[in-house]
């Protein structure tokens, strides 16, 4: 198997991504901290515990990551006992992506459909039409395999076809980490939202 690991590898847009360990599966507290700003075009609302901070910045793509405490921006979305997220806005650079259906589906993983064909990612709920700022949208959870082991995802993703963008939020850790923090990550990506 490892030998087909560079082939295999599913590509995460932007640098390295980050963990962190939760804490208890509260909810959402008042004092939240927002994640995404009116330039992004998008936000979260996180524990208020958790950091954030820009991870890229482009015209066509930006992404904010998010963690708690003890986690870092250089293990986003690791496979590990810790969870942390993306907000991302996704403009289409290529004639394949001004299909916003298929630029949603890749809103965090360049080649989720690929993974999904050679069995490296396996849909575990949904897709599930869904609706974020009155705009029709799509959520799924699934498990992707990784050098590091497997990542299990909630990902939803907005298409904006007035503006010809896509939005996105896309949180995960390991399995168990995943299961034992469902509370909390279901309250976040409820609070999805974009900027008016």
């Amino acid at each position: 198997m490892k030998h087909h690991t560079a082939t295999r590898r599913v590509a995460v847009w932007g640098a390295a991504m980050l963990s962190v360990l939760l804490g208890a599966c509260g909810k959402v507290s008042i004092d939240s901290t927002y994640v995404g700003n009116a330039d992004l075009g998008a936000y979260v609302k996180a524990p208020s515990e958790y950091r954030s901070e820009v991870v890229q910045t482009q015209p066509e793509f930006t992404m904010h990551g998010f963690w708690a405490p003890g986690g870092s921006k250089s293990t986003l979305l690791e496979p590990s006992a810790a969870v942390s997220g993306v907000v991302i806005r996704r403009l289409p650079t290529t004639e394949e992506q001004t299909d916003l259906d298929y630029l949603g589906r890749t809103v965090a993983f360049t080649d989720l459909d690929q993974a999904l064909e050679e069995g490296f990612a396996v849909v575990s709920e949904g897709p599930t039409d869904t609706r974020v700022s009155a705009l029709p949208g799509e959520k799924l959870v699934y498990d992707l395999q990784t050098e590091n082991g497997t990542l299990r995802v909630v990902q939803v993703s907005v298409a904006d076809r007035v503006k010809g963008e896509v939005y996105g939020v896309v949180i995960g850790c390991s399995v168990v980490c995943f299961n034992a923090n469902r509370a909390t990550i279901d309250n976040i990506v409820k609070d999805f939202r974009l900027s008016s």
